[in-house]
C-alpha cells in the first residue's frame, strides 16, 4: 500500500512529500524537466483577471513550481504521493445529481529528472481548489523545464 497525502488543518495545508512517500523503485525519465502534462486548452470566459491556464509550470531560483486548478474538489479528496521520480495527484469533485452533474475527476503524474530535481523534498499545498507542488532544484545543476504534451 502507498502512503498517501492527507490534508492538514486549514491553517497548515502544507506537508513534505518525504513524509508521504514510501520506499519504491525509481522510474526512469529521459528528459531534463517535468513531463506528462496535457496541452492547456480550456479558459474561463467569466474570469476577470489572472492566468487563464488550467495549469502552470514555472521555475524559480530554487524550485520547479506547478499550479493545478482543481475547482470543486474538497481538501479531503486530494491524494498525492511520490513514487521514485514521479509525483502523482488525484482528486474528484463530488457529483451533484440534482443538477445532472457527475462531477469532474482530476489526476496525473509528473516525472522529474533526478539529476536536477530533489523530488524527495517536494512540497504540496492545496488551497481553495488549487494544488501547488514545489520541487526543489539540486544546487549547482542546470535545470530546464520541459513540458511534454
Amino acid at each position: 500500500a502507498l502512503t498517501l497525502f492527507t490534508p492538514l488543518p486549514k491553517q497548515q495545508k502544507h506537508r513534505r512529500f518525504e513524509e508521504m512517500s514510501q520506499e519504491m523503485p525509481n522510474s526512469s525519465a529521459g528528459s531534463s524537466g517535468v513531463n506528462n502534462f496535457p496541452p492547456i486548452l480550456a479558459t474561463n470566459q467569466f474570469q476577470r483577471n489572472g492566468s487563464e491556464a488550467v495549469y502552470k509550470v514555472s521555475e524559480t531560483k530554487n524550485a520547479c513550481v506547478v499550479r493545478l486548478d482543481m475547482p470543486g474538489c474538497p481538501d479531503s479528496d486530494l491524494v498525492c504521493w511520490i513514487e521514485g521520480i514521479n509525483v502523482h495527484f488525484f482528486a474528484d469533485e463530488p457529483a451533484m445529481p440534482e443538477y445532472n452533474h457527475a462531477g469532474r475527476k482530476y489526476g496525473g503524474t509528473m516525472v522529474f529528472n533526478p539529476e536536477t530535481y530533489n523530488v524527495k523534498n517536494a512540497e504540496a499545498k492545496f488551497l481553495n481548489g488549487v494544488l501547488w507542488i514545489s520541487v526543489p532544484k539540486i544546487p549547482g545543476r542546470n535545470a530546464n523545464i520541459n513540458v511534454i504534451e
